[in-house]
């Protein structure tokens, strides 16, 4: 009896302690990250919190008691019945993978591994799953990319090749015979650096031995050997690959560059004679985008400017261009986007001294593949010179037909004038009264004036052909010229001022005629000054080329209406001129190639600018 109760109590005790060993294993399920499940006659009897996580449920009761076949995938049933059988039997199957389906009814691909459960009844058996969806999603990414990188590297025209450490091939794609002619014999258990340019050989492995060692990228450009004993040039990227931190080997694509190299010589040697041709020439040439910022400044913009052309990229180009002709710069540049053609314009431009230079532009819109504008080129050469070539001409020609026609008009007038003036003096030998003789004065004051009309006309007719080769101190000559006019300017009340920066400046010219000229300009100047008021003339060198003279009155002075026509024959601001005084000087200065110039402005006074060419210039 007592043995019977000593084994009851010994049961008692194991079972406890068995309930408590199941507690503990329970409460280790319950916080561990592996999802657990347990099942009993096809249903489920347990799942832990990391498997509700996997399986999406937010609590046990929607899981426990419903069938097992509510969550795996129908094809694995016959399956899985035989593996529950094989762990009933105490075993332990391998793991398999299965199509189990979420509370959301989502398909996921898991490991699963199936226990015999030590704890209860044989029927009951614990399941283990892990979540290997991004596993086989990866690896079937891998699979389909092994199979494209062989569909590619059969197929295409770049070489493939697997070189080992040793640098020997151990595979080369099918293209290799296509561009180098080799078979797949001649080339796996061979290295290509025996194919490669003496040259270009050293260059070339060291830069392969380098990547293995460094582990890093390469990119090379060396000529190879082909079977037809001619040289192309590749161009290699490689690849070091390792595998458990042991290189195991290099995956090396090469392309056939030789085109690209025929082509970028060409581009050279062509951008070579181009870039001479705009570092030697002195018209502007720039590029300029869609907003009007510099893309481009040739350097000829330093030489004629005195602008640093890379400082200039990113800045506006209206930065540089006269504010008077920004209107038209900006209707130029919306024509030339508009209609897609060349136009021509004349502006100026600002020099770094803030000087204005006339230039002529053309400019051409820059399409890009869709027919549409992308920037603009401009081509800008400075016509300063060149227009003052045209006004010379123009004032050239007009003055050689003023000169044919006075001509005309004073020899038609000169031989009935000298008629008169003898017989009208013979009359006045006469003796008359006092009437007569003033009334004889004033037809012989008339006369005179007439004769002096016609003297002007006869000396603005005087032949073009001059003779230059006098050399005079242009200084002396006005100084000596200023001495006539003296006694009027005083009379006047006029002070003249002479300023020189030299004591002679040597001028080829016909002394009388520059004399005249100085005349009509400093008579004008101080018939300009009723009052009184001040000249002032100013000798300078201009460029060692040039001596220029400039008189300057603080009279009347002109507006810009009559100012735009003095000069003109027969205009004139004087009651009693005839307007010839200054055409007669401009047409001198013109014969002496020089420049005369007026600048007026009415009620602060006028500004002549006379320009000689220096001796020897």
């Amino acid at each position: 009896m007592k043995k019977q109760e000593q084994a009851h109590e010994e049961k008692v005790l194991s079972q406890e302690r068995l309930d408590g060993l199941m507690e503990v294993y329970l409460n280790q399920l319950e916080n561990s990250p592996t999802a657990f499940l347990f099942h009993e006659n096809r249903k489920w009897t347990y799942i832990n919190p990391s498997a509700m996580k996997l399986l999406e449920f937010t609590c046990k009761e929607e899981l426990i008691g419903k069938s097992i076949w509510n969550s795996i995938d129908p094809q694995y049933r016959e399956m899985i019945e035989q593996r529950i059988t094989v762990t009933n039997n105490g075993f332990t199957p391998t793991s398999m993978e299965q199509i189990w389906y979420t509370n959301r009814g989502l398909p996921i691909i898991v490991e699963v591994t199936t226990l015999p459960n030590v704890w209860g009844d044989r029927q009951s058996t614990q399941v283990i799953i892990r979540d290997v969806t991004n596993k086989k999603k990866l690896e079937k990414e891998h699979e389909e990319t092994i199979k494209k990188f062989r569909l590619i590297t059969e197929n295409m025209r770049d070489i493939v090749g697997l070189l080992d450490e040793n640098g020997l091939f151990t595979y080369v794609s099918p293209s290799y015979k296509d561009v180098l002619g080799y078979d797949m014999s001649e080339a796996v258990g061979y290295s290509p650096f025996q194919f490669v340019h003496p040259e270009d050989r050293e260059l070339i492995a060291g830069q392969f031995y380098k990547m293995l060692k460094e582990n890093r990228l390469m990119t090379v450009e060396y000529r190879y050997l082909c079977k037809d004993h001619t040289y192309i040039w590749l161009e290699s990227h490689g690849i070091p690959v390792t595998e458990n931190e042991s290189l195991k080997h290099a995956i090396v694509v090469s392309r056939n560059i030789t085109k690209r190299k025929q082509t970028e010589e060409k581009l050279r040697n062509s951008e070579s004679k181009y870039r001479i041709i705009l570092e030697h020439s002195n018209d502007l040439i720039c590029v300029v985008d869609l907003k009007g910022n510099y893309k481009y400044a040739s350097p000829s913009y330093k030489k004629v400017l005195g602008y640093d052309p890379e400082r200039m990229i990113g800045q506006n180009v209206f930065k540089y261009i006269l504010v008077d002709d920004h209107a038209k710069a900006e209707e130029i540049i919306h024509t030339l986007f508009t209609t897609k053609g060349p136009v021509t314009i004349p502006y100026h431009k600002i020099s770094h001294t803030g000087q204005a230079v006339l230039f002529e532009g053309k400019g051409m819109a820059v399409l890009n593949q869709h027919g549409d504008p992308e920037s603009i080129v401009f081509i800008s050469r400075d016509i300063t010179e060149k227009r003052k070539v045209e006004e010379y001409i123009r004032n050239y020609e007009k003055l050689t037909v003023l000169g044919e026609l006075a001509a005309g008009v004073a020899h038609e007038i000169r031989n009935p004038l000298t008629s008169i003036k003898g017989f009208f003096k013979l009359l006045t030998e006469k003796d008359r009264d006092q009437n007569e003789i003033k009334y004889q004065n004033v037809i012989m004051d008339e006369l005179s004036r007439i004769e002096q009309i016609v003297n002007e006309f006869m000396a603005l007719a005087r032949p073009q052909a001059i003779h230059l080769k006098e050399c005079t101190n242009i200084v002396e000559l006005l100084k000596d010229t200023m001495i006539l006019l003296n006694p009027e300017a005083s009379l006047r009340n006029v002070a003249i001022d002479l300023k020189f920066d030299l004591d002679a400046a040597k001028i080829e010219c016909e002394k009388n005629q520059m004399k005249q000229v100085f005349i009509n300009v400093m008579k004008n100047a101080i018939e300009a000054m009723p009052d009184g008021g001040s000249l002032k003339i100013k000798g300078e060198n201009k460029d060692d080329l040039f001596y220029q003279l400039t008189f300057e009155d603080n009279g009347t002075g002109i507006d810009e209406k009559r100012l735009e026509k003095l000069g003109t024959p027969f205009f004139t601001t004087k009651e009693k001129g005839i307007g010839l005084g200054l055409t007669i000087s401009n047409k001198i200065i013109t014969e002496h190639n020089g420049e005369f110039k007026m600048e007026s402005e009415l009620g602060k006074g006028t500004k002549v600018i006379i320009r000689l060419k220096k001796q020897g210039a």
